[in-house]
Formats: C-alpha cells, sequence, structure tokens
C-alpha cells in the first residue's frame, strides 16, 4: 500500500525486474464476468444474482499512477499492467496458470540489476503496513462509493456533476451525462 495524494493505493503484485515493472491486480472472481475496458463497473453475475464492482483495469491505472509518483526519480520505467483471474472471461485478463509466461513474453531489459534493486527498497519502505492505515483505506474507498451513489440517486454525474438525462443507444436506453462529449459517463438502466 503506498501513500499518494493524500490518499492510499493497495496494490496485490508489484514484480520489479530488468524487463520493466509488473503491476499485477488479481481477482478471485466466480461466474460470468461482464465489462469492457472503457467501464466504470464490471458486473459479476451468479445465476440470477448481479453484484458490480470496480474495474479492475481502471484500477490497476490508479495504481500505476501511485507508483510512477513514488518513483518520480525514475522517469523511464516501463510499467506493464495485467489484470489476473482465476476464471475464464471475456476480456483483456489471463488466466492466473498464465502470470508467468505473460510476464516472460517481455524479452527487452529495461533496468540495471542495481536500479532494480533501488526501486525494490524504495518500494518497501513506502509500503504502508499500519493496520490503522489500511482501515483509513477501506473507509476511504467506501465514502467514495457511497459519494457516487447520493451523486446518481440526486441524479448527477459522479465524474462532472452535471445532470444524467436518458439516452437512446444501439442496445437501448441508458443515462448519461448531459455534458456529452466533454463527460462520457454513463449508466445503463
Amino acid at each position: 500500500m503506498l501513500r499518494t495524494e493524500g490518499k492510499t493505493s493497495q496494490i496485490d503484485h508489484v514484480v520489479v525486474s530488468n524487463y520493466g515493472i509488473f503491476v499485477i491486480e488479481t481477482k478471485n472472481y466466480k461466474g460470468w464476468i461482464v465489462g469492457d475496458e472503457h467501464s466504470e463497473q464490471w458486473t459479476q453475475v451468479i445465476y440470477k444474482r448481479k453484484e458490480k464492482f470496480y474495474n479492475p483495469i481502471r484500477q490497476n491505472y490508479g495504481h500505476i499512477q501511485a507508483l510512477k509518483q513514488n518513483l518520480q526519480e525514475y522517469q523511464e520505467l516501463n510499467f506493464i499492467p495485467i489484470i489476473v483471474f482465476s476464471v475464464k472471461t471475456n476480456s483483456k485478463v489471463i488466466y492466473s496458470v498464465n502470470l508467468l509466461k505473460t510476464i516472460r513474453e517481455y524479452m527487452t531489459e529495461r533496468l540495471t540489476d542495481q536500479q532494480k534493486e533501488a526501486i525494490y527498497s524504495k518500494l518497501i519502505t513506502l509500503n504502508v503496513c499500519e493496520k490503522e492505515d489500511r482501515t483509513q483505506h477501506v473507509v476511504g474507498i467506501n465514502k467514495k462509493k457511497a459519494e457516487v451513489a447520493q451523486q446518481l440517486g440526486s441524479n448527477r454525474c459522479p465524474k462532472c456533476g452535471g445532470e444524467l438525462i436518458i439516452r437512446k443507444g444501439k442496445y437501448g436506453d441508458f443515462k448519461g451525462c448531459s455534458n456529452y462529449p466533454k463527460c462520457r459517463f454513463i449508466l445503463n438502466t
């Protein structure tokens, strides 16, 4: 867990290698996973029950931004995002059994052994280990979810605050931000 801009970012796995920094977000969801790269939320479907969760591609992007902020002295770092699901999906993710194979596909060395060790040492010192800080991280996530739910309940866009209006699309009606095309937030109805 790293501190960044007054918040924290909890990263599942970071592999510091000569080929780059692999930033790995792991998910252990069962059922059918529905979502695409640009969706705010993905959906887990188990029989008739649907549960939403934050898009792991966006989540991992946030982790990379936190790493970049904390490793600013390494301008030429190659960050490689990987999303690992333990179940098959139709999204841009891999099976957990393919993780090492995926990492080994990167063959161009971009870091020296000294840089790799320095980055690893810095990340170890930046890691937030205190239980209270980790609890605050979860509280912050829940607070953000509540704020988004409150904005949606008030028919407001959680991205820009614009009004949500009903639009017709190729796949049916949806709510979209009135500030389109500046804001592309959508909510499937």
